[in-house]
């Protein structure tokens, strides 16, 4: 692309898909890796990861996967709306890499399903790696799977968790936590990490590792260009990056390595931000 030959990047620094090799560590999504990594050392059963949309909740799970490849059997559950059956079976699938059908005779329960998960995380254990569960969107888990993800969370060895869960939800998840119904789950949470958006300088520093992580550039933001990003973006991570990308398009088409203050509202307007 000329775009990318013109600013020399080798790749898109304000790309939007989550991409650890441009994980930038803010105080605390560097709190939240060493949050994760001492769950699975202390054998702790779950982490609560809270952050509003945008704010970097998948590049850090994917850092973090990336870091412990060799340690962990992990498994991402996307759909979150499922009830506790259906839950079972998504895990069997996704642990076991099949399907588990009900026969015309019977339907498959919850016994049996968590007798066969319940066997397979034992063998992965012996062979030394650690069960790891991420759930996104746990804000959307009915009552139902909740308390499944409880009762989940006793199968354990002699020494620590047989499952470690760590659920990634919107901060009213922990309002919702809170309520009487969800005590017994809420006090299994004992690792909790909210992640926070981006103040003035750290939007200005988090610009800078992106453009480095991209390649040898001469390209710069002004002064004034940061503090409208971060009006405009709140400092959101995923808006900040919206608005780079298309500001750097500006700036393209001006022939220019500075971008302005001028290019950031020109991006800002056609983004009907």
């Amino acid at each position: 692309m000329e775009y990318l030959k013109f600013y020399k990047f080798k790749e898109d620094p304000f790309g939007i898909t989550p991409d650890p090799d441009f994980f930038y560590p803010s105080k605390w999504h560097t709190e939240a890796l060493q949050t994760m990594e001492y769950l699975l050392r202390k054998g702790e059963g779950f982490m609560l990861l809270t952050g509003d949309p945008g704010t970097g909740k998948t590049t850090l799970i994917r850092t973090f996967l990336k870091s412990f490849e060799n340690e962990l059997s992990p498994v991402v559950i996307y759909h979150s709306t499922l009830n506790p059956v259906e839950f079972l079976k998504t895990l069997v699938k996704l642990i076991l890499k099949k399907e588990i059908q009900d026969s015309s005779e019977k339907m498959v329960d919850k016994i049996e399903l968590t007798e066969i998960l319940t066997k397979e995380l034992l063998i992965r254990k012996k062979s030394g790696m650690k069960n790891l569960v991420i759930i996104d969107e746990a804000q959307d888990l009915p009552d139902e799977t909740l308390t499944e993800i409880k009762h989940l969370s006793n199968l354990e060895t002699e020494k620590e968790k047989l499952i470690h869960f760590i659920l990634l939800a919107q901060p009213y998840f922990e309002s919702l936590l809170s309520k009487p119904r969800y005590a017994q789950l809420n006090q299994r949470i004992s690792l909790k990490v909210k992640l926070t958006h981006f103040d003035k300088e750290e939007i200005e520093n988090y610009i800078k590792f992106r453009l480095q992580r991209a390649g040898d550039t001469p390209v710069t933001f002004e002064k004034g260009a940061i503090k409208v990003i971060y009006k405009a973006s709140k400092g959101i991570p995923r808006i900040i990056n919206l608005i780079c990308s298309r500001a750097l398009m500006v700036g393209y088409m001006e022939s220019s390595y500075i971008i302005k203050k001028s290019y950031v509202k020109s991006a800002i307007k056609h983004l009907n931000f």
